[in-house]
């Protein structure tokens, strides 16, 4: 990217990229490249596709500060980074942007302090002066980021955790007024870390929590910023004790319409300590989907007055499901919609009476939709006049 001005007078044009109108290339590119970083292979390559790659906006409104970008611009090349993030900047707008930010050991165990921690101390120096370097000012890395995913290592230096200060940080110094959809994962929030009391997020809309939990108040984000999104996905790959805060969480997105609850390695509910028992009313949510096997636990609590839709899926790779008929009852009285996917490796004891139960206890159901090889399985006129087969998602 330095070296732009120089292409000019060394790249020839090419007869066959000049039969692609600039609009159809610079589509092209748009789908095969998600980081604006990789285009720095593209750019270069004639003239043709240098000016397609320039002057297509929407080629650079994905910024991912992982892996890729923190070998790049560690060390010496710091500055360079910056530079290239302010060019994304300048080039996408006025476009929304969409930001993805790493931990610098998240991906890599080389970056871990298994090896001396030099590299992960560079790779994190790097990602703090990214984002205090466009945090202040009119024209920042957020003003105009409308979705922002952010993966954190939770690594411990004297008790406080790095990347949860600098993501405090992050947030009580820029402005997210265009933020819509928001990932935060491996987010751990311990005493030490102050509530965001700047800025506000008014236009939440979706939100995805993996392995998320906020141990102590004040909590992270306002609640009311939360109380706005119309969807939220709640992801935990590992259960046991230490994500006993879940139902705590899911009460703060009181008004979501769409609830995404996918569970992974379970562990017995009986080694999950002190998980609140507080009912969770969600009075307006719609959907309700059930990915692998989610704690009996949190799905007692939850009450859903106007649910219309269930869906339930097995975990493709262990084929763990929550069909569990005692544990989903009090979701069916105003059900209209019952989804059931599971792939033929599922062999469960009484999945199919669990099933029958549901829809026996179902009122207003109308419509019940399984995979093709659950159909012979399932008996009884009434319950095949609502059956109908559909693909595994």
């Amino acid at each position: 990217m330095e070296h732009e001005e120089c292409l000019e007078g060394l790249s020839r044009p090419s007869g066959l990229n000049y039969a692609l109108p600039f609009e159809l290339l610079g589509e092209i590119f748009s789908h095969i490249s998600e980081d604006s970083l990789d285009l720095r292979y593209a750019i270069f390559v004639c003239r043709s596709w240098h000016n397609v790659v320039v002057h297509h906006a929407n080629l650079w409104t994905n910024i991912i500060l992982g892996d890729t970008f923190q070998t790049r611009f560690r060390g010496a090349r710091l500055h360079h980074g910056n530079a290239f993030v302010r060019l994304c900047i300048s080039r996408s707008s006025p476009l929304p942007l969409h930001i993805r930010v790493q931990g610098p050991a998240y991906r890599n165990s080389r970056y871990n302090y298994a090896v001396g921690g030099v590299l992960y101390h560079e790779c994190f120096s790097l990602v703090k002066y990214i984002l205090n370097s466009n945090s202040g000012e009119p024209e920042n890395l957020f003003q105009r980021c409308r979705s922002l995913s952010w993966a954190f290592d939770n690594i411990y230096v004297d008790g406080i955790s790095t990347d949860v200060d600098l993501a405090a940080w992050t947030f009580i110094s820029a402005s997210f007024p265009a933020l819509e959809y928001m990932t935060m994962e491996n987010l751990i929030v311990l005493d030490q870390h102050p509530r965001i009391g700047s800025p506000r997020l008014p236009r939440l809309k979706e939100v995805t929590l993996i392995d998320h939990s906020e141990e102590f108040t004040p909590t992270f984000f306002h609640d009311d910023d939360f109380a706005n999104a119309e969807k939220l996905t709640f992801i935990v790959t590992v259960t046991s004790k230490w994500m006993n805060y879940d139902v705590t969480c899911i009460r703060r997105f009181r008004n979501v319409q769409i609830l995404i609850l996918k569970g992974g390695d379970i562990y017995d509910d009986d080694d999950v300590e002190g998980l609140d028992d507080q009912p969770v009313e969600l009075s307006l949510l719609k959907t309700l989907t059930l990915s692998g096997n989610v704690q009996h636990s949190i799905l007692k609590v939850i009450r859903t007055p106007g649910l219309r839709k269930l869906e339930i899926e097995a975990d493709k790779r262990t084929g763990c499901h929550s069909l569990v008929a005692s544990n989903l009852v009090h979701f069916v009285g105003t059900l209209e919609r019952l989804c059931v996917s599971f792939s033929e490796e599922v062999h469960g004891t009484s999945w199919y009476e669990d099933l029958e139960r549901l829809i026996a206890e179902a009122p207003s159901l109308v419509s019940v939709g399984v995979s093709p090889w659950m159909v012979q399985y399932l008996i009884g006129e009434e319950l095949r006049a609502k059956l109908h087969a559909t693909d595994p998602k």
